[in-house]
């Protein structure tokens, strides 16, 4: 039996030194000989060695270490990490702040970020938020995790949320309810998610949220639409077109309840079935006409009747109490209630094509960045290249992401 067992470790072993985790660790090797060594590439190096040697050919870990992008996530996660690292060493705080990675994938980020802030660094990183809308394979993390609590390993546990990111005033609640400041992090955000991101950020404060280093993957819909047609429209065509995109401003939390609260009083006013509503009788989700608690007695039934009446929103207004005859709403106009929307501020993405001085994507970084409600917004070209993407203004307007993988929106309070 131990045979065999040991035979089974030889097979994983050989079949794990071909992933692709090894020649990713020689080539950051290799580019740190080329380059200036910087601390955070070299800790990232000493934590992939580990990871290689631990779990290279075990099941449950290929499609982490070797996947077809590992060395391009892995370059990005170490811009994210340095950014990350230069913000925590000059914050005047000295309280943890717990990671949120939006849009995280496979979590490679979070993982060399968990490793990377153990021992005495946990100090600067209590927790790791991986929040991605996707039903993906995280039993890495779980793995990762369990040599935490079972192993007694110092390093910042992992908590995996499947949301979505486009649902803000959810993600938003649900940060809130976390103790500490968060510091996100969005890698490769595609078209709207990228804005989403900043709405997420805006909405939280500076106070709750101080740090967000984002990368935007590509345009939104908006401006990749207007691309492809303006060329061939008029000016009076081009104007009927959406171009704009919204980006959340800052939101108090009492506003935003209230908000809240307004719509759900719209969506009552503008329900004129109540088939799913509690009967007042018995609770169950039914009209209380159909009730089998309801008196034989006619003056009874229609007491509960009216009871069940007063119940029901105003059409005209949403509130509870009064019917629309007898609305006392003199101020609103229309016959239901306005939907409330939450502060935007809107950004025209034909400008990133209009405007023939920039690029494109370098223009529409410019734009969501100064959208970004902090005290410090700036764009860092990172260096690294996307070498399928080029842009030329005459000859090819098709490719308009020629940076994606070279600029990152930096904003924070410190």
């Amino acid at each position: 039996m131990m045979t065999a067992l040991h035979n089974d470790d030889n097979n994983q072993s050989t079949a794990g030194s071909n992933w692709r985790i090894w020649s990713v660790i020689e080539q950051l090797e290799a580019s740190q000989k080329q380059e200036t060594a910087d601390i955070i590439t070299s800790k990232v190096i000493q934590i992939l060695h580990q990871w290689a040697s631990q779990w290279s050919g075990k099941q449950g870990w290929q499609t982490l270490l070797n996947k077809k992008s590992l060395l391009h996530e892995v370059e990005e996660s170490i811009v994210s990490l340095q950014i990350l690292n230069n913000w925590l060493e000059q914050r005047s705080s000295s309280n943890p702040v717990i990671l949120v990675d939006v849009c995280c994938g496979k979590g490679i980020f979070s993982m060399l970020a968990s490793y990377l802030y153990r021992n005495k660094t946990t100090t600067d990183v209590s927790g790791i938020i991986m929040l991605d809308k996707q039903d993906i394979n995280w039993n890495h993390v779980t793995a990762s995790n369990e040599m935490v609590l079972e192993e007694g390993e110092d390093r910042p546990l992992i908590e995996t949320w499947q949301c979505n990111l486009h649902e803000i005033d959810s993600v938003v609640k649900r940060l809130e309810a976390k103790e500490n400041q968060l510091a996100l992090v969005g890698i490769h955000l595609c078209k709207q998610l990228s804005p989403a991101c900043a709405s997420v950020v805006n909405a939280l404060g500076p106070q709750k949220a101080p740090f967000l280093c984002l990368a935007p993957c590509c345009l939104p819909l908006a401006a990749r639409n207007f691309a492809k047609t303006s060329r061939h429209q008029t000016n009076a065509q081009r104007e009927k077109k959406k171009t704009t995109i919204s980006v959340r401003t800052y939101e108090s939390v009492e506003a935003r309840e209230s908000r809240n609260e307004a719509n759900k009083r719209r969506s009552a006013a503008r329900k004129r079935t109540f088939f799913d509503q509690p009967c007042i009788l018995c609770s169950e989700i039914h009209p209380v006409q159909n009730c089998g608690l309801l008196p034989a007695a006619e003056n009874e039934q229609m007491i509960i009747f009216e009871r069940a009446a007063s119940l029901r929103p105003c059409w005209k207004c949403g509130q509870v109490g009064h019917q629309k005859a007898d609305c006392p709403n003199n101020v609103q106009e229309s016959s239901k209630p306005q939907l409330t929307l939450p502060p935007t501020i809107d950004l025209d993405l034909s400008v990133a094509f209009l405007n023939n001085t920039k690029a494109p994507f370098d223009c529409y970084c410019g734009m969501l960045a100064s959208a970004i409600e902090r005290d410090s917004v700036q764009i860092i070209d990172s260096g690294l290249t996307n070498t399928n993407a080029h842009y030329d203004n005459d000859a090819n307007r098709e490719n308009w992401n020629a940076q994606r993988k070279s600029l990152y929106i930096v904003a924070s309070s410190f």
